[in-house]
């Protein structure tokens, strides 16, 4: 089960979990835009909402031809990003002993990796997984947990939604909502990831 608020966090937490649009950084897309441009690709009046699973409604090709054009859009927005030493160092303090490291994202594979690169934090990830793997969160979280090993309780999600501390949750991980949300709860909250040596005492490590 989850830990309490009141609960330590520490050295026993042997899996973090990142989600990455929001969390570790801020795509800023223009969803609407992107599904106008959708709508016209596709010769569609659909609204395609949600996004995700509206589009995997749709046939092979056309399909595929979707995501090309979202991964295009998303590629463009990582290639922006810089070079962020202050998640470097946070990254650094995080990743003591044998504690591992994995990513989960509702962004394609490509620039989720560009991201990592461009923020210069690649290295740090054991695993990413992404919606190219699938689009489900909790599934997500739990490949995180069989390929890394890590049992539930020692895992330690950190996102920005509601349905990412919900999908933690029913795992039995721990967690930490960076960002103020309103009704996101976690076992933490954040303002940033920069918090979370302090949180998890590995400041100076």
């Amino acid at each position: 089960m989850p830990t309490s608020p009141d609960a330590a966090f520490g050295d026993d937490v042997r899996l973090l979990v990142f989600d990455l649009d929001g969390t570790l950084v801020r795509f800023g897309i223009d969803w609407s835009d992107v599904r106008a441009r959708l709508q016209r690709a596709l010769e569609t009046d659909d609204p395609l909402k949600p996004l995700l699973p509206s589009l995997e409604t749709l046939d092979e090709g056309r399909r595929t031809r979707a995501y090309g054009l979202v991964d295009d859009v998303e590629l463009a927005v990582a290639r922006t990003f810089a070079h962020d030493g202050d998640l470097v160092r946070t990254l650094e303090c995080l990743r003591v002993g044998d504690r591992r490291v994995a990513l989960v994202t509702l962004q394609g594979r490509r620039p989720a990796v560009e991201a990592l690169e461009r923020l210069g934090i690649g290295r740090f990830f054991d695993l990413i997984v992404t919606r190219d793997d699938t689009s489900d969160r909790g599934l997500q979280i739990e490949r995180c947990l069989a390929a890394l090993g890590v049992g539930a309780g020692s895992t330690l999600v950190v996102a920005d939604r509601a349905a990412d501390m919900a999908a933690a949750r029913a795992l039995g991980c721990r967690t930490v909502v960076v960002g103020d949300r309103p009704g996101v709860v976690g076992d933490r909250r954040a303002d940033s990831v920069g918090e979370l040596p302090a949180i998890l005492g590995s400041e100076g490590t």
